[in-house]
């Protein structure tokens, strides 16, 4: 009975040795798990502060960019105005200049009020879209004329170097053409010799594929992957508000499309999207 007594003592010690060990073991790993959890945390809270960091920087760059890029055009409206008010005997030639300064910079004041508008309705959701039959090759044409008329490089054009026999999408025409005259507009921006082509193709994977190559100033890796970002400008003395491509991407996006940039600094860029081929118009009896 002893014995008995004894071993039943023996088992419960060793029980409670065992519980004992599986608790601290348990406390041990929980432990560590907490602790992970809390690194985890504090680096997701560090990449959180660095990225409001970022953020907060690049906002104070846009809006000191913005003012200074609305100041330049106004104070060439108001001077070259003031010129053709106060010298009314001007020769023909230089009043024609003076006019010609006036109206490419009230076209840049209008983008860049557009530009605004168009970011805040995309922030907002409250962007509309009209779709209706467009003619794709006719737009892509459109573009190139309109952008060529605006100051670039002397001997470069956008042209057109491909396109479908019939094209026709169900799309908002404006935005389409926003996202096209963004790309022409950019690619010319950066190219001093050299071309500009502006082509669509369709993919065997269902989809219709626009493009936009230069033999600009390329990029590098860098500014490749941040290119569609928000207040984001590749070259600081380049006009622009740096929301073109983050607006471009937001159409092509509302549409089930992509957006994206191959690039080589030095050797030119190709800027594409893409749209789903669900949007090719068709009406009845016609396909």
């Amino acid at each position: 009975m002893l014995f008995l007594n004894t071993f039943s003592i023996e088992v419960i010690y060793i029980t409670l040795i065992v519980m004992a060990l599986l608790f601290i073991v348990v406390l041990h790993l929980l432990v560590r798990s907490l602790r992970r959890q809390r690194r985890r945390d504090r680096e997701a809270l560090a990449q959180l502060q660095a990225k409001h960091e970022e953020i907060s920087l690049l906002k104070e760059s846009f809006i000191a960019n913005m003012t200074h890029e609305i100041r330049t055009p106004l104070n060439g409206i108001v001077g070259f105005a003031t010129m053709l008010a106060d010298y009314p005997d001007l020769d023909a030639e230089t009043r024609a200049q003076c006019k010609k300064e006036i109206e490419e910079n009230k076209t840049h004041v209008l983008q860049l009020v557009s530009d605004l508008l168009d970011y805040s309705r995309i922030e907002s959701g409250t962007l509309e879209y009209r779709d209706e039959e467009v003619d794709i090759n006719a737009v892509m044409h459109e573009v190139c004329l309109r952008e060529n008329g605006y100051g670039h490089a002397e001997d470069v054009e956008a042209k057109v170097v491909e396109q479908l026999p019939d094209c026709r999408l169900r799309i908002d025409k404006l935005r389409f053409s926003q996202v096209l005259s963004n790309l022409v507009r950019n690619a010319l921006k950066f190219t001093e010799k050299g071309s500009v082509r502006v082509g669509c193709r369709r993919l065997e994977a269902g989809k219709y594929y626009f493009f936009v190559a230069d033999t600009g100033c390329g990029m590098d890796e860098e500014g490749r992957k941040a290119v569609f970002d928000t207040f984001v400008k590749m070259n600081k003395n380049i006009k622009g508000t740096g929301l073109g491509l983050s607006i471009s991407k937001a159409i092509v996006e509302h549409y089930g499309g992509g957006i994206g940039v191959e690039s080589k600094q030095g050797e030119g860029s190709t800027f594409y999207f893409t749209l789903p081929a669900t949007l090719r118009f068709q009406e009845h009896g016609r396909f």
